[in-house]
């Protein structure tokens, strides 16, 4: 009933039905999704082992050619970012719950938790997944859930699970510094685990995919982390017929290696991309100038790079890689769930030049200025990193990353020790966030797929935001009606796109719209983040577009004059009046030079709300604490579209 009245709500006379309804279509879907959540998919048991081979391929036929399919696209959301016990450092950390408990957990069912209590999404189900365990150790832990194998006698592994502080404490750091520091534990290598354990993960996605209703993506992670620097990327298959073993950094913790494994993969048959996460924390490595070896970028290296990583994950529970307050410093919302430390030396503070999206995007203006390639022409989207074999990030229900490091609300408010490793506190940095947005013509791997490809994705931090953006020299603003996507196709790109060349006199029209997640909060405020080249440095700009309640922005600072308060931090309550169900705007850049290269990507607010620490403060029935981080703006971001004026250039054949 609360989608109803929300859909029935007033909307600003420049949002028409016809519109509305075009970005709402996904809502009636989950309705049908959650009537068969109880179904075939949520069945119980691991496909039988097979021999290992040179290509972990199950023969499937294909159900989704005979797939209605909307020219026009559905908003499609997920998760490509979940970890399981059959990941190392879930397994170290007591979570015991496995893949086939994560595929019932994302279409509504409930799990077991290490808290001992079960868990489940209040939310509807969602419409894909990816569960990506880490390649290094792949089969380790899956070995070790039986009681009776005998690696478990291993002094390590003995230690490890040793109820003794003392003796798992050390253990643990070994097992879990391994990924970055001295190479992996012999006793421990997959061996024979390896290739078998791969071939189980696919054939499970097999099984839980079904085209037109839930995609199931054959995923995993590659754990790079020279020095404690964060390097991961989750590589993700269009299909079934995959290499027979994954590439792990045990392999090499070059990712340029990763895409070496991946073009002959592709050449095999295999389509895949690999989608970086944690910029953040990469201490400015993920976005460099220069490659592994230290060579300025060239065209050879764009090339690839675009081919393998035409998306990256920048929204997640270890904190959001869209920007940093040093690196935006005019942009008032930049400080929003920063993890500002290096992810495997947390003392230490990561570099921000380098490690986010946004100053990355503007890295690539600069070098293609100079040298004619952007290899950081990429597209955006969220996902999770649960480790609870789940996708916590709803803040009002939010059940924490990492077994007993943070599974209960009593140890994520510091109040009692979980990991022998020593207590978060209120220091605890996880956010609960986020999930990735792809509009895509149809719910199968295909059509995703080839949408992340085209990058036409944007990311939320957990709320089911929807928005759209497209850009175009011929639209203007009657086009914001019934047929603006329609039209945006036609007269423009969508985000994800590119725009060569200019119409003299004239300036690109921005066509973009936002619609709340009806389980959330109103909107605030609609924005355009612009970059640009100017004197050969890359600059940027925020830009309000939309505000609550049909106020218009200021026409010189830009910004809506409102900002809603926080939230009644005693129940959590906050006021519907204070934002609005959806906002649009049809903006036309009032500073473009057709002489600069730039890019424009839309920001959508949320009037603020209660954060999971205030939530757990409520439920215990405790005082929030000082130090604590008490309320969240949730957003969603989307891809950008480029500009270029000179289409001519090299750069043109790239990405």
């Amino acid at each position: 009933m609360k989608l109803l009245h929300v859909l029935g709500s007033s909307y600003e006379d420049a949002i028409s039905p016809g519109l509305e309804a075009s970005l709402t279509t996904s809502w009636r879907r989950f309705a049908l999704v959650g009537a068969i959540v109880a179904g075939p998919l949520l069945a119980c048991g691991a496909s039988e082992e097979a021999p290992a081979s040179a290509r972990a391929t199950e023969t499937r036929s294909d159900p989704s050619a005979a797939i209605p399919r909307n020219p026009e696209k559905d908003a499609f959301f997920g998760d490509l970012h979940i970890h399981s016990a059959w990941s190392l450092d879930a397994f170290v950390f007591r979570v015991r719950v496995t893949p086939e408990d994560a595929y019932r957990y994302v279409r509504g069912g409930a799990i077991d938790h290490v808290s001992g209590e079960q868990i489940r999404m209040q939310g509807p189900p969602l419409d894909f997944v990816a569960i990506s365990e880490h390649a290094n150790y792949m089969g380790v832990p899956m070995a070790l859930l039986d009681e009776n194998d005998p690696r478990r006698q291993l002094p390590v592994v003995k230690a490890m699970m040793d109820d003794d502080p003392a003796k798992s404490a050390p253990a643990m750091s070994r097992l879990l510094n391994s990924f970055w520091r001295g190479g992996p534990f012999p006793t421990l290598l997959p061996g024979d685990l390896r290739a078998p354990a791969w071939k189980r993960l696919v054939d499970l996605a097999n099984r839980h995919d079904v085209p037109g209703t839930f995609t199931a993506f054959v995923a995993y992670e590659y754990t790079s982390m020279p020095k404690g620097q964060n390097l991961h990327r989750n590589v993700v298959f269009r299909g079934s017929d995959v290499p027979g073993e994954p590439f792990s950094s045990f392999d090499s913790e070059n990712p340029e290696d990763l895409w070496d494994y991946m073009d002959a993969a592709r050449a095999e048959g295999s389509d895949l991309i690999s989608i970086p996460h944690n910029s953040n924390g990469s201490n400015g490595l993920m976005y460099q100038r220069v490659d592994t070896a230290g060579v300025p970028l060239d065209t050879a290296y764009a090339e690839q790079r675009l081919r393998n990583e035409p998306v990256s994950e920048v929204m997640q529970i270890k904190g959001q890689s869209e920007t940093h307050p040093a690196l935006s410093p005019g942009d008032e919302w930049a400080n929003f769930e920063v993890l500002g430390t290096i992810l495997g030396r947390p003392a230490d503070l990561s570099q921000p030049a380098g490690s986010y999206a946004r100053h990355a995007f503007k890295t690539g203006l600069e070098l293609e200025e100079e040298r004619g390639v952007n290899p950081y022409r990429f597209g955006v989207l969220g996902s999770s990193d649960g480790h609870n074999a789940s996708s916590p990030v709803e803040e009002d229900n939010y059940t924490g990353k990492l077994g007993i490091v943070d599974g209960t609300p009593e140890v994520r408010l510091g109040l009692v020790q979980g990991s022998p490793l020593g207590p978060l506190g209120l220091s605890n940095p996880f956010s609960a966030a986020g999930l990735a947005g792809i509009w895509a013509p149809a719910n199968t791997r295909e059509d995703l797929f080839d949408a992340m490809r085209a990058r036409e994705t944007f990311s939320t931090s957990g709320p089911r935001i929807r928005v759209r953006l497209f850009a175009g020299f011929d639209l203007a603003s009657e086009d914001l009606g019934d047929e603006m996507v329609q039209r945006g196709y036609a007269k423009g790109v969508p985000m994800g796109g590119e725009l060569v060349g200019s119409v003299p006199g004239k300036a690109p029209t921005l066509l973009a719209h936002a619609l709340r997640d009806p389980r959330e909060a109103p909107l605030e405020r609609l924005q355009v983040i612009k970059g640009w080249i100017e004197d050969g440095s890359a600059k940027e700009k925020v830009f309000d577009i939309a505000c609550a309640n049909a106020e218009r922005p200021d026409p010189n600072s830009h910004r809506c004059a409102f900002k809603a308060p926080a939230p009644d931090f005693s129940d959590c309550s906050y006021r519907e009046e204070d934002g609005s169900p959806q906002l649009a705007a049809a903006w036309t850049d009032p500073e473009f030079d057709a002489s600069q290269r730039s890019f424009y990507y839309v920001r959508v607010l949320q009037i603020p709300t209660c954060r999971w620490s205030s939530w757990d403060a409520i439920r215990l029935g405790v005082p929030r604490a000082k130090d604590a981080t008490h309320s969240i703006q949730e957003r969603a971001i989307t891809s950008p579209i480029w500009y270029r004026p000179d289409a001519s250039r090299e750069a043109a054949s790239l990405g």
